[in-house]
């Protein structure tokens, strides 16, 4: 009897270690196995707990660990999915359930996200190792330096993952980048070419291109790509921004000055680029003796940044301007009404116009004879004057061209009347030679007496 106990007992040990091998080799891990569908199915709450539970049992078990950073991470719990993936590292224990390769892609990503740029360069660099024919991991850490201003070693990156995926359009884009803000024209020309052959949807390369061909002089193929990036929402304001300036450099004034319009229409109020689009409309204005229009755009911008570029200068430049509506109308009327208003000015002075040329739609020349005595048989010699519209400031050069010319015309004094700036320079150049300056001062006096 004892021994039938005995037995039995022997039976139901040797059973039971049956059971448990079979439920170890068979069951435990189609468990395990189902919590991956737990995650993927976006149960990630329930494949915690379920995978808490066995590591309290088994925290040995690198597969659990790393369901729980897949299960952390699907849950938002990117602190706590870092830990774990870590924890599988120091396992090292990879198969074909634990892929080295994902896990540290993974981390990178999840570290760029938590901006720690440092760990997930650390990472991809090893990427490059375990995994050196991958590209992407080479734009990655292309990206990481780009962004961080290094550009040589971001160019060195993107050329590599562009050798090893030819038509990754973004690699060549970044190159193209890279070259334009190294002044690299030629090379960024290539490569933003490269990146639309590859993806002509590319808006960016398209407006990038563009301003590579404004640098090279080739306006008409500029404009083209502007007109292209225009499709973009984003790049809309900038291309007519862009189209505006190379229509203003071939001096297409009307033409920039529609450009710009447009653009402020579209443009966010008070920004940077709005602030641009006002400053050359206002320039184009100017050329174009549409000063109260120049004026009224330079006092918007003013109001909004008072420090942009030149416009305090500019509005400062035109204060008596916008004060006297005489000299406001001098400055803006046509050519025949400037040049009638100059020749009416020099015969209130008392001398007499013997020639007259229009060097431009700002300055006139004068030849004029005085008497130098009141006798009738006294001499009489000729005076150059000069009157010029303009709030350019005339430097040293100007008068010393002025001054050459004398000989040739038979003047013995040249009288320069001008809204114009005058450079120290030339100021001390003219008080050295028979060169009578009159500024805004006197210019208004002139024209009140007309």
């Amino acid at each position: 009897m004892l021994f039938t106990y005995i037995l039995v007992f022997v039976f139901f040990i040797i059973l039971a270690i049956i059971v448990l091998y079979f439920l170890s080799v068979y069951v435990f891990p189609k468990k395990i196995e189902e919590i991956q569908g737990m995650i993927d199915a976006g149960q990630a709450k329930l494949a915690i707990k379920r995978l808490t539970d066995i590591l309290e049992k088994d925290d040995r078990n690198p597969y659990a660990h790393y369901l729980l950073a897949e299960a952390y991470r699907a849950d938002g719990n990117s602190q706590f999915a870092i830990l774990e993936y870590r924890q599988v590292l120091k396992f090292g224990r990879f198969d074909n359930k634990i892929n080295e390769v994902h896990i540290r892609k993974t981390l990178a990503g999840m570290y760029k996200e938590k901006k720690s740029t440092e760990e997930a360069r650390k990472e991809l660099l090893l990427l490059t190792k375990l995994d050196p024919t991958n590209y992407e991991h080479f734009f990655e850490l292309g990206m990481i330096n780009y962004n961080a201003g290094q550009t040589d070693k971001a160019s060195n990156y993107f050329k590599k993952s562009a050798s090893l995926n030819t038509k990754h359009d973004k690699s060549f884009y970044f190159l193209g980048l890279i070259y334009y803000k190294n002044a690299s024209y030629v090379d960024a020309k290539h490569y933003f070419l490269s990146t639309i052959k590859l993806d002509p949807m590319n808006y960016h390369s398209h407006y990038y291109l563009g301003l590579v061909l404004r640098q090279q002089g080739d306006y008409e193929w500029a404009l083209k790509e502007f007109e292209v990036a225009m499709k973009s929402d984003e790049l809309k304001v900038k291309s007519l921004l862009a189209r505006g300036t190379c229509m203003m450099e071939r001096g297409q004034f009307p033409k920039a000055i529609s450009e710009f319009e447009r653009g402020i229409k579209f443009a966010k109020k008070g920004s940077d680029t709005e602030l641009n689009l006002r400053y050359f409309l206002a320039d184009c204005q100017e050329k174009t003796r549409d000063i109260h229009s120049a004026i009224g755009n330079w006092e918007k911008i003013a109001a909004i940044n008072p420090k942009f570029r030149d416009v305090h200068q500019k509005l400062a430049n035109y204060s008596e301007f916008r004060q006297d509506d005489r000299i406001k109308d001098f400055m803006i009327v046509g050519l025949a009404q400037f040049e009638h208003t100059c020749r009416k000015m020099v015969t209130s002075m008392n001398y007499n116009i013997t020639d007259i040329e229009i060097i431009s739609d700002t300055e006139i020349e004068i030849i004029a004879t005085e008497n130098e005595g009141k006798w009738r048989n006294t001499r009489q010699s000729n005076r150059i004057i000069r009157i010029v519209r303009t709030t350019d400031t005339l430097g040293e050069g100007y008068f010393r061209r002025l001054h050459e010319s004398m000989k040739v015309k038979n003047a013995t004094r040249i009288l320069v009347i001008t809204t114009a700036d005058i450079n120290q320079q030339a100021i001390d150049f003219a008080n050295t030679r028979p060169i009578e300056i009159k500024g805004k001062v006197d210019l208004i006096e002139y024209l009140k007496k007309i």
